[in-house]
Formats: structure tokens, sequence, C-alpha cells
């Protein structure tokens, strides 16, 4: 029973109705650089567009050259500022590529405003005795190596911003059959609030608010390819499209609390 409840706990925090139903104001990015990984996703190519449309110059990273080209096309039309495109195999990449994406970050924009992680690759949902090697490193690097190196080698571009912000896209799966990704999604989560906690008492200039916020959605069931080959017998009218969930992620981004860092959010425990 003790086992049942822990599982049931991921210290999830409740988003709230202003969350859920927050937009961008017209203008509200103007000027700020937004790094989205796993831009050409469903959720990654949702924000992107919203991001854009309020102003923002957002780079987009991702692993397949056609899709990002498409999508930067997309936003070169809706927003006022032009994008920005990075190759990044997070299957193979390492310490170089990353920091070779910091140094064109810093040489190019001067500072990231924000990081959004919505990358993901969901592996094969199976018995653990059931997964490769090679299968089960992909999606580590993907879903949790990828993150942790994109995250320090930004943190010096973060820190150069007044209203910076990190936000994890996280997936509590801890039970059977969730392979490699249920693991990794735990292990991000863990990342991510240690990370959180060694920054708060960086504070900004007046001395009130961290400087950096760091923290995690779980945007629940959305429509997307990810959740389609995860349960490939699913009607699309039982999700919602990312369009209807991203509100408290875009609220991270703008940091509407200016506290709050440290929080994993949840779309699905709101009562």
């Amino acid at each position: 029973m003790a086992y049942t409840c822990a599982m049931q706990n991921p210290n999830y925090q409740a988003v709230t109705d202003a969350q859920i139903s927050f937009t961008l104001p017209a203008g509200s990015l103007t000027d700020r650089v937004i790094l989205i990984s796993g831009a050409t996703g469903g959720l990654g190519t949702c924000l992107s567009k919203a991001c854009a449309s309020a102003g923002a110059t957002v780079v987009l990273a991702a692993r397949k050259l056609k899709k990002l080209e498409k999508l930067y096309d997309v936003l070169d039309d809706i927003g006022p500022a032009q994008p920005a495109m990075v190759v990044l195999e997070q299957d193979k990449a390492g310490p170089a590529e990353y920091a070779e994406i910091a140094d064109m970050l810093q040489s190019e924009f001067g500072r990231v405003d924000a990081l959004v992680h919505a990358s993901a690759d969901l592996g094969t949902p199976t018995h653990q005795m059931n997964i490769e090697q090679s299968e089960w490193a992909r999606v580590m690097n993907v879903n949790l190596t990828s993150a942790r190196l994109l995250s320090l080698y930004c943190l010096p571009l973060l820190s150069q911003s007044t209203l910076g912000s990190m936000t994890f896209t996280l997936d509590y799966k801890p039970t059977a059959y969730w392979g490699a990704y249920g693991v990794s999604k735990q292990a991000l989560q863990g990342f991510m609030q240690m990370l959180a906690d060694e920054n708060d008492t960086q504070l900004d200039e007046q001395g009130q608010h961290p400087l950096l916020a760091i923290n995690g959605f779980d945007p629940g069931p959305m429509r997307t390819q990810l959740r389609r080959n995860a349960f490939p017998g699913e009607l699309e009218a039982e999700t919602e499209p990312p369009e209807r969930r991203i509100g408290p992620l875009l609220s991270l981004l703008m940091r509407t609390d200016r506290s709050l860092t440290g929080a994993a959010l949840s779309y699905e425990t709101r009562s």
C-alpha cells in the first residue's frame, strides 16, 4: 500500500485555473530569445508558434533538418522576429556539440531568456528484460542526457537574462512496461529539482526572486505522435491537442510567479 501511494505522489503541484487559461499577450516576448529542444514535435511545434506570434526570437533545436526547415518557414511568416534553427542529434551528441551550440548562441544573441526541453523518445513500452541496450542508451540520451548537457551549457547564457527560465517537460510513468522512457522521465524530474535547488540562491538585482526559474510541467495526455505511438488504439478525439494544454507552460516561461522555482506542475492532478 505504501508503494502504491508513493507511485501516485511524484511531488506534483496542480496547475491553477489562471495558468490553464494563460495566453501570451501580443508583443510580450519581443526581444526575447527562446530556445526549444524537440521543437518539431507536437508540443514543441505548438510552443514555437505561440512564442513566435508573441514576438520572440525562437531558436529551434531538433534532429531532422527537413522538419526544422518547414517549421522555420512557418515561424518566419507568423512572427516579427527571424527564427533560428540548430540540428541536434540528441541520441548521439556529446559535450562538444552542446558547447558549439552555446558558443553560437553567445555569438548571435549574447544570452538566452528561456530554455524549454520538449524532446522525447518513447522507445518501446515493454518489460525491462526485453529492452535492448542500444535502445536504452538512445532513449536515455534523448530524454535525459541531452537535457542535462543543454541545460548546463546554457546556464551562463540564461544568467544574462533579467527574466530567465528553464522548463522541463515531465511525464510520470513509474509503472510496469514503460521501459526506458519511464525511467528516463523519473530521472529527468530528479535532475530538474536538483538543478533548481542548486541555483535558487542566485537572486535578481532586487534580491527578491530567483535570477533563474527552473521548473517542470506535465501536460498529461495530448494529441501528439508520441501519444499515438504509445496508445495506437486510442481515438484521436480522446485527447486534447497541445494548444489546449500549453497555458501553464507559457505561464512558466513568462514567470508570472517570479518566486516559483523547483516546482513540478501537472495538468492532470488539478481537482
